[in-house]
Parts: C-alpha cells; sequence; structure tokens
C-alpha cells in the first residue's frame, strides 16, 4: 500500500467545535484540553498560555500533534507556572484559533489562604433535560474550582433512561455504549453541549467517574449487580478499558496508565487551609456491588476501595492533619452515610458506602483514633440533595444523640444532580423522619452546591433549579449549611 502523504502544516485546517477545557491544577502547573475536527490525518495544534487575556506576555506555547489515535483530542500538562496566578490560555490550527479559557494554579501548600471556593456537580444525564446548572455557574467570576463527582455521562440509548427527542437531546451513538468508539462519540457529544463548554472555559475542573461512565452500578469485575457481561457476549475488560481510554483522552485530568485500574485517586493541598482528597469508590479496588444478603454484606474484608487505596487515604489524611491544613475536604462519588429502613436493618440502596459497611467503619475508626479532625465528605450519584452528620451507627441512641448532634464524626454535603431523576418528595420525607442524622433534603429539584471553605468554617450553600426542561429558568438557593471548625457536625442551618 503506498504512503499516504503529509500534508504540509500550513495546508491543515481544523475547526474547534469541542470547545475547551483546563483541570488538574497544581501550584505550577495545570492541564489544558481542546478536541479539533479536520480531514487531515495528523493535525499540529499550537497552544499558548498568558498571564493576559491578549496574550502579549505568552508563558508557554508549543505544538502537539494529534491523531485518530486519540480521536483528535489535544491535552497538554503546562509545566513552570507561578502559584495562586490566573491565566489564559487557546489553541490554533492555522488561521483558526479556539476560545480563549480562563485558569489558574492553586496556592503553595504552605500559602496563607483565607478562603476558597468550589462548585459541585454530579449526574448529568443529556437527554433528560437542559444542563442549566452548568449555564449557572458559568455566570459566575467567583468560583476557584469545579468538581465533578462522577457520572458526567451516561451509557444508554436514547428512551432507556430519559427521552431526548423533544428536547433535540437523543444520545450519541444511539446504543448501549460499549466500543471505544462508542464512548468517544458520547463524550464528544457532551462537549458539544454549549453550557458545558461555558463551564469549562471559565475555572478549572477536577473530576473523578462513578458508574455511568461506564455501566451502572458498575465494579472492578463487572456491573448491574452479579452480571459481569451485562451485553450480551461482550466481555467486561475490554469495555472497561475503552471508558477509561476515553475518559482520559476527553477529560482534563492527567494522564494515568490504562490497565483496567486506571489509578484516577489523588490529593490537592491547597494553601494552609485545605486538603482536597479525590477518591475513586468504583474502579480502583470495589468488590462486587448491589450484594443484597446481608451476611455477606457485613464481611469484615469487604472493600470499596481496595487495600491500595484505602492505606493511602489514611496515609493523605494524616499528612494533611500533620502538615496544619485547616479542613480535609474529600471528594468521594456514592452516599457515605447510613440510610437504613426496616428497623434500621436494611440499607436503602446496595451500591454507596451501605453495601461496604466494613469498609466504612475502618474509615471512621482510622480517622476517630488518629486524631483527624475537620473532615467534610462531597458526594454525589443519587440525584438528591441531602445534609448528614456523620457516624457509624447513627440509630443508636446510645452513639448519637440527634438533638445535639453529639457523637457525630464528621459532615457529609450530598449533591443535587444536574438532570439525572431523584429520589422523590415522598421518599425525601420519609427518610427525614426516619434518618435521625439527615438535617436537610431535597429529592425533587437539579442542580449544583457551592463550598466555601474558610479559616473557621465551612459553608454549602444548594442552588436549586426550577427546571431542567426550558433553557429559561431560575436558580434559587434552597439551603445555606455550616460546619464550625472543630464541631465535627452541622452547626448552623437556614432553608429557603
Amino acid at each position: 500500500m503506498a504512503e499516504r502523504a503529509a500534508v504540509p502544516a500550513q495546508a491543515v485546517t481544523a475547526s474547534f467545535l469541542h470547545g475547551i477545557a483546563s483541570g488538574d491544577p497544581l501550584s505550577n502547573a495545570v492541564i489544558i484540553w481542546t478536541k479539533v475536527t479536520s480531514t487531515a490525518a495528523s493535525v499540529p495544534v499550537t497552544y499558548q498560555v498568558s498571564s493576559n487575556s491578549q496574550f502579549t506576555n505568552s508563558v508557554a506555547t508549543g505544538i502537539v500533534t494529534t491523531t485518530a489515535d486519540v480521536d483528535f483530542t489535544v491535552k497538554v500538562d503546562v509545566t513552570g507556572l507561578q502559584p495562586a496566578t490566573t491565566y489564559y490560555y487557546r489553541f490554533t490550527v492555522g488561521s483558526t484559533t479556539s476560545a480563549v479559557g480562563t485558569t489558574h494554579t492553586i496556592p503553595t501548600a504552605t500559602a496563607a489562604l483565607a478562603s476558597y471556593k468550589l462548585a459541585v456537580f454530579s449526574c448529568a444525564n443529556l437527554p433528560a433535560g437542559y444542563f442549566n446548572a452548568y449555564n449557572s455557574i458559568a455566570k459566575r467570576t467567583d468560583i476557584d474550582l469545579i468538581l465533578h463527582l462522577g457520572d458526567y455521562i451516561y451509557e444508554y440509548p436514547n428512551g432507556e433512561y430519559g427521552n431526548g427527542t423533544a428536547l433535540g437531546r437523543v444520545p450519541a451513538p444511539n446504543v448501549q455504549l460499549n466500543t471505544l468508539s462508542d464512548y468517544q462519540t458520547r463524550h464528544a457529544q457532551y462537549k458539544q453541549d454549549p453550557d458545558l463548554m461555558a463551564a469549562h472555559q471559565k475555572v478549572p475542573w477536577v473530576t473523578v467517574w462513578d458508574d455511568h461512565e461506564f455501566e451502572d452500578d458498575s465494579w472492578v469485575n463487572g456491573s448491574e449487580g452479579d452480571d459481569a457481561n451485562n451485553l450480551p457476549g461482550q466481555p467486561w475488560a475490554p469495555r472497561k478499558i475503552a471508558a477509561m481510554t476515553a475518559y482520559f483522552q476527553y477529560m482534563p485530568i492527567r494522564a494515568a496508565l490504562i490497565d483496567g485500574v486506571g489509578k484516577i485517586y489523588r490529593n490537592f493541598s491547597i494553601g494552609n487551609l485545605l486538603d482536597l482528597t479525590m477518591l475513586d469508590t468504583r474502579m480502583a479496588g470495589r468488590d462486587q456491588t448491589d450484594v443484597e444478603n446481608l451476611f455477606t454484606l457485613a464481611a469484615t474484608n469487604r472493600t470499596i476501595m481496595g487495600a491500595a487505596q484505602e492505606l493511602w487515604f489514611n496515609q493523605q489524611l494524616s499528612a494533611s492533619q500533620a502538615r496544619g491544613a485547616k479542613w480535609r475536604i474529600v471528594g468521594n462519588q456514592v452516599v457515605f452515610s447510613p440510610i437504613r429502613v426496616l428497623f434500621d436493618q436494611v440499607p436503602l440502596t446496595f451500591d454507596g458506602w451501605d453495601d461496604y459497611p466494613a469498609n466504612r467503619e475502618r474509615v471512621l475508626k482510622y480517622i476517630e483514633s488518629n486524631g483527624i479532625t475537620n473532615t467534610v465528605i462531597l458526594t454525589g450519584d443519587i440525584h438528591s440533595s441531602m445534609v448528614f452528620d456523620v457516624l457509624d451507627d447513627p440509630y443508636n441512641i446510645f452513639d448519637f444523640n440527634p438533638i445535639t448532634q453529639s457523637g457525630s464524626a464528621l459532615v457529609e454535603f450530598v449533591g443535587p444532580s444536574v438532570t439525572s431523576d431523584g429520589m422523590g418528595a415522598t421518599d425525601m420525607a420519609a427518610m427525614i423522619v426516619t434518618q435521625p442524622h439527615l438535617r436537610w433534603g431535597n429529592g425533587v429539584k437539579h442542580g449544583y452546591f457551592i463550598l466555601t471553605v474558610a479559616t473557621d468554617k465551612v459553608t454549602a450553600e444548594y442552588h436549586l433549579l426550577d427546571t431542567i426542561l426550558s433553557k429559561t429558568y431560575v436558580d434559587s438557593i434552597a439551603a445555606t449549611f455550616q460546619s464550625a471548625l472543630n464541631s465535627a457536625k452541622i452547626t448552623s442551618k437556614v432553608v429557603a
């Protein structure tokens, strides 16, 4: 076969239809990302980073050649930057230039920091409605970092979990995702959503995956409960690696070895104020999920993290406490707090930490026995807003007093979905009555929450939207909660 003649660089044309993004900021580096659309076999893409939006003070520039091997995505780890500094970036192919993105580095671990503001998202099902939550956050100018706690994409064909026909939001490809091409195409479709593009353009993101980046209720060796071969004739391992590969190609996250594990758990030390520790409770070491046999799930060796990550997490908590950081903020996919029904014996769901009670007990025991203070867990997955005082057994009146909140070891803020259906008003009302450690909940509305970390308290501000079925919406603050330093409980509550 004759070799294809190389296309001269000056003749290559391309467009930027999928926006730009940045993520995983360090004190001296940040990831920048884009994707090009071109008919050329390879495309040289120039990136530019500047300290001003006019690009008259360039701090980094270079050329990256992208090909079909990475689905024409471009990802650059820009190094040699200054801490706590805002930068502007863009990409160019020939005479075509992308939009300009804004990003920033984080402060050094020893820098004095008075406050830091995170916007927290999860669970964006494209056919279910418009991404108004992303649109809302893109309008703000006070957000330091966006966290996405998983289910950035969904794997279903149209109609299986939401029908996007009426809204013009039919998933592509319109199949159950299975191959690398399938996952790439779905990620590319999401990246063309104008509201998601706007949110990526304004602020750096830190992300982790949950199950729907792969398959519902997935774990290390399978998905959908005990069905390790969810699509007939399609083995799980290649599908999992395909999903991981597409994720690392399309997300502004540092590269990891795609080996069936794809280590994604990591830590960010942000000044002397906080450590942001991102967990992987899905693919790093999770035992089989949806185990409904109470004897099996109570096994002391069951794990949602895997031994290596659990050891690493303990070390991160201790290192953060030892360095004097005020707060330990944990990005976590599934609900950590116990939620039990039927006389407090049966978990409400079998996909969260309730399905791995021994692992949760070990984490809480480590925190308490090692004097780890001011730990805050941020959670997605369940499509409903909830706020918890956290301890191992909140149903034991000798361990927890729901009036004084005595016995609480830490707090958990669970965020609403961007568009995925919540548990509903009736179920949430029942939970508020039966769960003594649940301080508030909303199982109907979609949105996000903003966590402001300050030296004396953390504040969670829940923003809920009146609709996802129209691009005209109202963003309202539904509730605000605070946890004072060294309190290990919710200390202030304002509900609209």
